[in-house]
């Protein structure tokens, strides 16, 4: 069975007039059985139930549509495909009929990047989902073998807010976990959404140690340029021989690109490798390599 919602949902409409909006769309059903209850306004389909509205696709066991309070509730099985491409799965569904807000149990997300997003529930405002409770992300592919067993990290979080104007995923008291366990808590995080493809901000840094330099930590920082050329400032911080300056900076030409690292530290001097006490010298490097095409059999 096929039923249009176009005169039930959107009465104002006809059926050949153009959409200027997403409330405007029509609305098709297709369903094993449809019922409707003129006397409450309600439409109940159940059995392989599909709902299109242009690009975005809503699938579930049973659907039930409240004309008056302008509701639909989807139950068992629940998949609803965006337009932007993200797919979410849930349990349960409940949705104004322009699939503009409303709420969702036991969701799951498989983002544009197909990195991962579960919750408990999932609160969708303004035509997406933007605020969910007790989180789960991870960009990291399930073990084929063991699809249950944890990724290789994920954050896990009491709440999850997505800012879809800005772009940016927001976690508050959230945990890194790698291969399940817990190895750092943080009250607020926050990165960009599987849309941005390159964003100025702090990398994973990186922790060591060593009999010369002592404890060692590396904080990198990225900064986006311009769409031709970044860099990257990545102090190394050590117990024994304090703070090396160290960075790198990379750009493109229309025939060629090239990229420099260098570094800079003050140390103790030595002389036949013994520290000469009070004395300090400057150590550094510089480092770099370019290509560039002169013509199409000749490069440099």
């Amino acid at each position: 069975i096929i039923y249009c919602f176009l005169s039930l949902m959107h009465p104002r409409h006809g059926f050949g007039e153009e959409a200027t909006d997403n409330s405007e769309i029509p609305i098709f059903l297709r369903a094993d059985e449809v019922r409707h209850d003129e006397e409450r306004d309600v439409i109940i389909a159940r059995g392989k139930v599909e709902i299109t509205q242009g690009t975005r696709v809503l699938l579930a066991d049973t659907v039930t549509y409240n004309e008056r309070a302008s509701l639909l509730t989807a139950s068992g099985n629940v998949i609803l495909m965006e337009p932007t491409g993200e797919v979410i799965f849930g349990n349960y569904i409940k949705l104004t009929d322009d699939f503009r807000e409303g709420v969702v149990r036991s969701i799951r997300m498989r983002l544009e990047d197909d990195s991962r997003l579960a919750a408990v529930s999932g609160t969708r405002t303004q035509d997406a989902f933007s605020e969910f409770h007790k989180a789960v992300f991870s960009p990291c592919d399930l073990c084929e073998e063991d699809p249950t067993s944890a990724p290789l990290w994920q954050l896990k979080s009491m709440v999850v807010f997505h800012d879809r104007i800005a772009k940016e995923i927001e976690y508050k008291d959230a945990f890194i976990e790698f291969f399940g366990i817990p190895i750092a808590y943080t009250p607020y995080l926050t990165h960009p959404d599987p849309t941005v493809k390159r964003r100025s901000g702090l990398l994973a840094p990186s922790y060591g140690s060593s009999t010369d330099l002592g404890l060692r930590m590396q904080v990198p920082y990225y900064m986006n340029i311009a769409p031709d050329k970044d860099a990257t400032f990545a102090p190394i911080f050590t117990s024994k021989e304090g703070i090396v300056l160290a960075g790198e900076y990379r750009q493109h030409f229309e025939n060629g690109e090239f990229e420099i690292a260098s570094s800079i530290t003050e140390v103790d001097e030595r002389q036949n490798g013994i520290v000469v006490p009070g004395e300090k010298e400057i150590r550094g490097h510089v480092k770099g390599k370019a290509r560039f095409d002169l013509d199409r059999t000749w490069r440099t």
